[in-house]
């Protein structure tokens, strides 16, 4: 790849140049595509083709993951992350890692950062059976989206959920739902307090 590449900006642009490779569309390899910046599969506006954009560009700034692989003098590729906007130019800083929330989720909190900001003070979901029960249910819906910004329900803004595990990857949208989970770690407990002694009250 060149400097052309390099001199794309915005997830639609880089997405469409990733597809013109692909398809040998460029003076290119189309195997060299994996090496240009390109909407991670499963990740929003990854459907646009090489013929060019097949959605408008949404009215509100929408998050979404870029990523591209680093050939190295090591063994494999390297995997560089950086978060990307459906609505405007803006990306985010580059970031490496394996993916799985290693280097992916640093870039989706970016890109959270740029479309929602304050998006870390929303109520989240605090066990994993809720992560499904929620959305599902009206009331427990609007119960907890009644603290969002206005707007943001309807921008798709992030639902919240505790992290399970350290590095829980973030959950891109997909069907039925049309926002990202992003995994949080959970507050530590208060450590400090230690239920009476059963003993000590009688």
């Amino acid at each position: 790849m060149t400097a052309t590449v390099a001199q794309l900006t915005g997830a639609r642009a880089r997405q469409t140049y990733y597809w013109r490779v692909r398809n040998a569309r460029t003076r290119h390899r189309p195997e060299s595509a994996g090496q240009a910046w390109h909407i991670q599969a499963g990740h929003p506006g990854g459907a646009y083709c090489d013929l060019g954009h097949e959605l408008d560009p949404p009215s509100h700034h929408a998050p979404t993951l870029l990523a591209r692989s680093r050939p190295t003098d090591r063994r494999g590729d390297e995997q560089e992350f950086r978060g990307g906007c459906l609505a405007c130019e803006w990306e985010g800083p580059v970031h490496s890692g394996d993916g799985f929330g290693d280097g992916d989720n640093e870039v989706v909190e970016d890109a959270h950062d740029h479309c929602f900001p304050g998006w870390r003070r929303l109520p989240p979901i605090t066990t994993v059976e809720d992560r499904w029960a929620v959305p599902r249910s009206r009331s427990r819906w609007a119960q907890l989206t009644a603290q969002y910004p206005p707007g943001w329900i309807n921008q798709c803004a992030p639902v919240l959920a505790w992290s399970r595990y350290r590095r829980e990857a973030h959950a891109p949208p997909h069907a039925g739902r049309p926002r990202y989970e992003l995994r949080v770690t959970r507050p530590p407990s208060n450590l400090g307090h230690h239920p009476a002694d059963q003993r000590a009250l009688f």
